[in-house]
């Protein structure tokens, strides 16, 4: 039956709900990413370069693929759907930029939690070993995979690839995800009660600079637990609605237009969430943000006095 319902319009009222959640969903995903982008390459406190932050900015930037490409094909393309007007020149572009930068922000996913696993299991071996240099090397493989994969598309269509890249990227990050976690919160609450034990001890400069550092992974650590669970909230539905799409035999073209839909839908959310979860969570992100927006301001000021 979803194989059949290519050539089935999708119902009026759907097509524009789509494109104006598209549209709302631009208008945060944008700005939201871009400031992330510029706080680490102005880095205002020069502590944003390193490798934990590097595949953040890798994943701002496949976000902000979704904002300025994905979305606004979205929003194009519901709309003329919508009045009834062709669309098929859009088709292909719209799947190709939503799979390719979706694969990049689930892999840059993946590689975050390794790299929040090794950081608290090996915090000594992290520092000397994960350079930007390796970082930069895994956000290269990651981009080159996120081209490579949805070539599938080509052959299998959309409905089918969708299902390949449900059962592909997106599992092996909930995979990967699901192993780090709890190996994560045991080395977590290992450390917590060595920090216990540092704070108990001689205060001495070198106890404060490690219980520093400690806090610091602590907080990363604890805002990237939260941005993967926003990333559950929107994937797992998303994969949910794929197998319904794939292997409901009685659904009806209307049904199968709202499934896909919606799990375009949530899949765009995580991109536009993403970056108020490092803006709100991380304290370095936070201060590099507001010491930008305050300059800007300052130089907006300054620019319109001079005018004046």
């Amino acid at each position: 039956m979803a194989n059949s319902c290519n050539d089935v319009t999708a119902p009026m009222p759907l097509s524009f709900f789509t494109a104006i959640v598209s549209l709302l969903l631009a208008l945060v995903t944008i700005p939201g990413n871009l400031i992330v982008c510029i706080a680490v390459l102005k880095d205002p406190l020069k502590s944003l370069k390193t490798p934990f932050t590097f595949f953040v900015v890798n994943l701002a930037v496949a976000d902000l693929v979704v904002g300025v490409v994905t979305e606004p094909l979205s929003v194009l393309t519901h709309f003329r759907e919508g009045f009834s007007l062709e669309v098929r020149h859009y088709v292909v572009p719209i799947h190709m930029s939503y799979f390719i930068s979706c694969t990049a922000s689930v892999l840059n996913l993946a590689a975050l939690t390794a790299d929040r696993f090794v950081a608290i299991s090996y915090p000594l071996q992290y520092r000397v070993r994960f350079t930007t240099t390796r970082a930069t090397v895994i956000a290269g493989l990651i981009w080159l995979v996120s081209f490579s994969l949805p070539l599938i598309y080509f052959k299998v269509g959309y409905l089918r690839y969708a299902f390949v890249f449900a059962n592909t990227a997106v599992a092996l990050t909930l995979v990967i995800f699901l192993f780090t976690y709890v190996r994560t919160v045991r080395a977590m609450r290992a450390q917590v009660s060595q920090w216990d034990g540092m704070r108990q001890s001689s205060q001495s400069e070198d106890n404060r600079a490690r219980l520093r550092a400690a806090s610091v992974e602590k907080n990363i650590t604890q805002a990237f637990m939260v941005m993967l669970g926003f990333f559950l909230c929107c994937y797992i539905p998303s994969c949910i609605i794929i197998y319904m799409m794939n292997f409901c035999s009685s659904c009806n073209c209307t049904t199968i237009h709202v499934f896909r839909d919606l799990q375009f839908i949530f899949v765009l959310s995580s991109s536009a969430l993403n970056p108020f979860v490092y803006a709100w969570r991380l304290p370095n992100f936070r201060t590099a943000f507001k010491k930008i927006l305050r300059s800007r301001k300052i130089h907006d000021t300054a620019t319109s006095s001079s005018r004046q």
